[in-house]
């Protein structure tokens, strides 16, 4: 198995100070130590069933996985070892709010073999921060990177929300000027989208606008290309080519494993998920729900849908060999390519930055 086949694991940590209001992830706040506990053994549990299993990448996420005591998280990679085959180069990231690590924590992530964090940075706007319901404040979050590039992280990325009604330009330019500073190696960019189930669509907030939100991401990637950030990925900024392996694979349809509650699985060409009951997945952590054998045509519309979200896009030679027949023959990508949304350049397609605008609507032709 090369490099590039590796399977990728995550593992969901669904425990949290509080509830953000735009958050649809499964994850709770008021947790007892001892339901932390209970979850944690149905994780390792949930491990042993991929036992001797290769992987090059290892990403802790939430909820906030850091809201475990840091005996627990060795607990957790202790055992990923035990039952993994890890890569000596292996990508091993985690997430953490700046509200519930410091620098004897990360001192301590970096013991036990992380290599890349993941900080939930949002805004260094406090009112921002307030709104979205945040732990933390902007000062907070300031030191939280300070004390992780203090304590030996070099590899760590930072994510930061857009399109907040009554966010500004301005305001983003703000957290952006004061993030580069501090050198993250990646930065993530998401826009707020409410979601059904969450605090927000409850409350029926409003995002910003479409056109207001379009020129705050035309101003988010031409702002971070000049402090030196490739856009890999529609949402995605790197230096160099610090990207996140990990999410990579997603992208390009690499098998992934996926333990804890609610965590989806692609692997051994079957698509699957973990129940988002708490009790339930405590009782019976292996079972899969919602088990599907991937067909060919879901697997060619995967490829190419997720492999579009890349700067990069998709290779026509790489999908006729994978499944036999040409890209142009599945798909009719002359409409979108004669519209300018689309880009064919030797052995690649790729959305043009118009095309990336409106990335939804062309990417539903693959669909």
């Amino acid at each position: 198995m090369s490099n590039m086949e590796k399977t990728g694991l995550y593992i969901h940590i669904p425990f949290c100070i509080r509830k953000c209001g735009y958050c649809d992830f499964v994850s709770f706040e008021g947790i007892s130590s001892e339901k932390k506990e209970q979850y944690i053994s149905a994780v390792l549990e949930d491990m042993k069933e991929y036992s001797g299993e290769e992987i090059d990448t290892i990403y802790v996420g939430g909820g906030t996985p850091t809201t475990l005591d840091i005996k627990q998280i060795k607990t957790l990679i202790d055992a990923v070892y035990d039952n993994f085959k890890v890569a000596d180069n292996a990508e091993i990231t985690i997430e953490c709010n700046p509200k519930t690590a410091d620098y004897e924590y990360f001192k301590s992530l970096k013991e036990y073999g992380f290599n890349r964090l993941s900080i939930g940075v949002q805004s260094l706007n406090d009112s921002h921060l307030s709104f979205l319901g945040r732990a933390h404040n902007s000062i907070e979050a300031i030191s939280c990177i300070n004390q992780a590039k203090l304590s030996g992280f070099e590899n760590f990325s930072v994510d930061v929300m857009f399109g907040l009604p009554n966010q500004t330009i301005e305001d983003i330019k703000n957290t952006l000027e004061k993030l580069t500073d501090m050198s993250p190696s990646h930065i993530s960019c998401y826009s707020l989208i409410i979601e059904p189930g969450t605090a927000f669509y409850e409350r029926e907030v409003q995002p910003l606008d479409d056109d207001k939100e379009r020129d705050m991401q035309s101003f988010i990637v031409e702002y971070l290309k000049d402090k030196g950030y490739n856009r890999y990925e529609i949402s995605n900024f790197a230096k160099g080519n610090m990207y996140s392996k990990h999410n990579l694979k997603y992208w390009n349809l690499t098998p992934y494993i996926g333990v804890g509650i609610k965590a989806s699985s692609y692997y051994g060409g079957y698509r699957y998920e973990k129940t988002d009951d708490f009790d339930a997945y405590i009782n019976s952590p292996t079972e899969k729900k919602n088990l599907q054998k991937v067909t060919k045509d879901e697997e060619m519309s995967e490829f190419m849908f997720l492999g579009l979200r890349k700067a990069d896009g998709v290779s026509f030679s790489e999908f006729y060999r994978k499944f036999g027949i040409e890209i142009e023959e599945k798909y009719n990508i002359k409409r979108n390519i004669s519209l300018g949304l689309l880009i064919k350049k030797g052995d690649r397609l790729y959305l043009s930055e118009r095309g990336i605008d409106v990335s939804n609507s062309v990417l539903c032709d693959f669909v």
